[in-house]
């Protein structure tokens, strides 16, 4: 059960690393130590909005070099970078080891251990930024850094010690700060302006389902296709209930695009002329993408009733040459009599 737990975690916070807002740009690490489960004692992962742009664990003998579409410049951030993964790794393997002893984990609850450590810097449009660490230990809150203080606060109090030993590295400490206050801005930047996967983007279809209800009516907005995965998706008109059972999950497509729906409960009774409309915000289209419910069908419909149209009226127009020719042929063959 405790290892499945564990496993669980490592899910969750993987799952972390994907979810951002469609109007920010967020540069995500996760770093992760463990024993016993099979894994690199020491991973480090980093994402630009959904794109993972950096990747180093402790089986690997050397960090990636600087990729070919960075500049010059840009390869000074990732040097920073993994010098910092490697700095990084001493640090982990340090707390996990701390936070083993003052959980008393020894004999068989000591096999397996997960040490994790979350970064987050968001920036948005108005130019905000925000910056977030958390650090967890087996699955739990451990310890959080607050940035006005400049102290960690614990969510444990086996996590008092570990912020003790942080807090005594004054210079350290303010490294920390320097680099959430100006340095992981600059790496986000950097990897928003030359990263060909970052900059990969691919706009939605949105269509719009409806399934019979006694008494209502199941309206389903259907978005597939987007890249990358950050989306917003709203359900527009009166008297509308959200779909209890329904999870709004982004999922991915086979083809490296995601895929996500909404469902909203449509009464029948005192709706009038009422218009429902689903409405899709994401970053590879300016404004929004809007699809009204009735007005979709239709104009799905039109294209299939022109094409029949046209091919009945190539159909009529070639019998009636058909027709023509034979009435031509048998005259000729008269006159040759």
């Amino acid at each position: 059960m405790r290892k499945a737990k564990i496993i669980y975690t490592l899910v969750f916070f993987f799952s972390l690393l994907q979810q951002s807002c469609c109007d920010v740009n967020s540069i995500i690490g996760y770093c992760l130590s463990s024993e016993g489960l099979g894994l690199p004692r020491y991973i480090k992962r980093v994402t630009v909005n959904d794109a993972t742009v950096f990747y180093y664990d402790s089986n690997m003998h050397s960090t990636a070099p600087c990729p070919d579409w960075l500049s010059t410049t840009a390869c000074q951030h990732w040097k920073e970078m993994s010098f910092l993964t490697q700095y990084n790794q001493k640090l982990m393997s340090e707390a996990l080891q701390t936070a083993i002893k003052q959980f008393n984990l020894t004999g068989t609850f000591s096999d397996i251990n997960v040490y994790q450590a979350c970064s987050r810097c968001d920036l948005y449009p108005n130019g905000t930024v925000k910056a977030v660490l958390t650090h967890g230990f087996n699955g739990m809150d451990f310890l959080t850094l607050d940035f006005d203080s400049k102290t960690f606060i614990p969510s444990v109090p086996q996590a008092i010690i570990y912020k003790r030993i942080r807090e005594k590295d004054e210079i350290l400490l303010e490294r920390v700060m320097a680099y959430y206050k100006k340095t992981c801005f600059d790496h986000l930047k950097m990897f928003l302006e030359n990263s060909p996967a970052v900059n990969m983007k691919k706009a939605p279809e949105v269509r719009i389902f409806e399934k019979q209800r006694a008494g209502s009516t199941l309206l389903t907005c259907h978005v597939t296709g987007f890249y990358p995965k950050a989306v917003q998706v709203k359900w527009i008109g009166a008297d509308l209930q959200q779909e209890d059972l329904e999870t709004n999950d982004v999922l991915p497509n086979g083809d490296g695009t995601y895929q996500t729906r909404r469902s909203v409960i449509r009464p029948e009774e005192n709706t009038g002329d009422q218009h429902y409309s689903c409405v899709v915000y994401h970053s590879s289209v300016e404004g929004n993408i809007t699809v009204t419910w009735g007005k979709e069908e239709k104009l799905f419909k039109l294209p299939v009733r022109m094409t029949l149209g046209f091919i009945f009226m190539v159909t009529v127009v070639g019998l009636v040459i058909r027709c023509f020719i034979k009435s031509k042929d048998a005259v000729t063959e008269s006159d040759d009599s």
